[in-house]
């Protein structure tokens, strides 16, 4: 009778310990997939914000090349320049950058905050006459850090280059090319 106890109970023992190893093989397998799906979830929010964040600075540079031949009132995307896209993404690329790449972009931000501290148009859409020249000295000095920061957010883009000019074209637009003139 003792025997047959026992064993019941070493029965019971052996199927306790089995469940117990199960629960725990299938717990680390859980966590496992589970941090894999996050570091890729985590990496594509890092390239989309990178990419989305080098796209807006890409516009602002063209908005600063067409500039240094068009008046800034003449140039209807600046009344638009608060950077909407860095404003959403730029907690994940502190996250995601270099402190050196992270400094080339949040200096070239800062030389936009600069410009739209400037571009306050009047109610006929004119910018006085000293707004208008510090504008275009902005945007011309401007240009050199726009393009360095896109370079730096090229790599983390998923661009295989760290040449401004090596990414995808943009598309040309009806109006005769990326900002109408």
């Amino acid at each position: 009778m003792v025997s047959r106890y026992r064993l019941m109970v070493e029965r019971d023992m052996t199927a306790a310990i089995f469940g117990l190893v199960g629960v725990i093989v299938g717990g680390v397998i859980n966590g496992a997939v589970t941090a894999v799906l996050q570091r890729r979830t985590e990496g594509s929010d890092r390239r989309s914000a990178a990419r989305l964040v080098r796209s807006e600075l890409v516009r602002f540079r063209s908005l600063a090349l067409v500039a240094a031949r068009h008046s800034p009132e003449h140039l209807p995307q600046l009344h638009q320049t608060t950077p909407v896209i860095w404003e959403s993404y730029r907690a994940v690329l502190a996250r995601a950058l270099t402190n050196e790449d992270w400094v080339l972009v949040a200096r070239a931000y800062a030389h936009l905050d600069a410009l739209a501290a400037v571009l306050v148009f009047e109610h006929d859409g004119a910018l006085v006459e000293w707004r208008s020249r510090e504008a275009q000295r902005l945007l011309a000095d401007m240009i050199e850090p726009v393009e360095q920061a896109a370079i730096a957010l090229a790599q983390p883009a998923g661009f295989p280059s760290d040449h401004f000019d090596d990414a995808p074209a943009l598309p040309e637009f009806p109006e005769q090319g990326a900002v109408a003139g």
